[in-house]
């Protein structure tokens, strides 16, 4: 009697483990397509900001190596850091989207719609809407956000490599 309760106890365990796991799981890969939209979404203020570290040398020396803002102190050297990663960042990223391209025009038709159909949603200068893009690839709306939903997920996949590849569409 005791060794049947104690099974069906341990059973309730365990899938409830499996299921707390999955949700973690599912919360990683939820985090990593956020952060991949949320670097696309900022991929222009992200390069004017590389463009004008590049006009200042990176850095400007200033007689006081503490900055405040917001009532907090920022150390020149810590902005300093902060600057080259987010130019390491935008580097990887075009290397990124470079090697995206490449493979989509490997592909063929259908990968290379994918590609331009990121690039004109987030990084062209001239965005432009899903209903655009179908206009201008002759498509379905919904074929758009699903090119779109997809070239993201490829993007995802090369920005943070084999975690990238547990991610469920």
């Amino acid at each position: 009697m005791e060794s049947i309760e104690l099974e069906k106890i341990t059973e309730i365990v365990i899938t409830k483990f499996s299921e707390l796991q999955r949700e973690e799981q599912t919360k990683k890969s939820d985090r990593r397509l956020f952060n991949t939209r949320l670097l696309l979404r900022n991929y222009h203020n992200l390069k004017a900001r590389c463009e004008e570290l590049v006009e200042k040398n990176k850095t400007e020396t200033e007689d006081d190596p503490f900055i405040a803002i917001g009532g907090e102190y920022l150390s020149i050297e810590s902005l300093t850091r902060s600057s080259a990663r987010t130019m390491n960042m935008m580097n990887f990223i075009d290397k990124m989207l470079e090697f995206y391209k490449k493979d989509c025009e490997r592909q063929g038709k259908e990968d290379i719609r994918k590609y331009n159909t990121l690039i004109h949603f987030y990084i062209n200068e001239d965005k432009k809407t899903y209903e655009d893009i179908a206009e201008l690839h002759e498509l379905n709306e919904r074929t758009v956000r699903r090119d779109l939903k997809e070239a993201v997920h490829a993007l995802s996949v090369l920005i943070f490599g084999i975690d990238g590849l547990r991610i469920q569409l």
